[in-house]
């Protein structure tokens, strides 16, 4: 299958990484022989293996727009070009609209997004909505607009 748009998308915000870095050391803090420091250091450690791990996957083909948001799916989800009414790339406030970033379900609709706050939003036939933040945004709606038209 050919792709008209890819992109990649990690959590690189530099505060994201503070916080989550500073587990593992806290974790390592006063050690005593009770059980649940283990349990603390498990936590410290694999809460940013598991943020490093998240990613998401946008494309675009002929058939529509794929998206993975790795490790929560594994494999690709598709919305069929029919079944996009249209998009729109544009700024959006992530917290005020979404309440953050991730896989989020605000009064605005579902949102797909790792960072930034630019995105495209996609209008389904079934009157619902889904913005994918994207850091390519505008080329994102282009492909989208563009494989609408074919």
């Amino acid at each position: 299958m050919k792709y008209l748009f890819e992109e990649n998308q990690k959590f690189t915000q530099w505060w994201l990484w503070v916080i989550l870095l500073s587990f593992p050391i806290m974790a390592f803090g006063p050690f005593d022989d009770n059980p649940i420091n283990y349990y603390y250091v498990l936590i410290g450690l694999l809460l940013p293996l598991l943020f490093f791990l998240f990613q998401l996957r946008i494309k675009v083909s002929s058939e529509g727009l794929h998206y993975q948001f790795f490790p929560f799916h594994f494999k690709a989800h598709t919305i069929k070009l029919e079944d996009i009414e249209k998009c729109k790339a544009m700024e959006y406030s992530p917290l005020k609209e979404y309440g953050g970033w991730g896989i989020r379900y605000g009064f605005k609709g579902k949102a797909y997004n790792v960072s930034g706050n630019k995105g495209v939003k996609v209008f389904l036939n079934n009157g619902t909505n889904i913005m994918f933040g994207s850091q390519k945004y505008k080329e994102l709606g282009k492909s989208l607009k563009k494989i609408k038209k074919q």
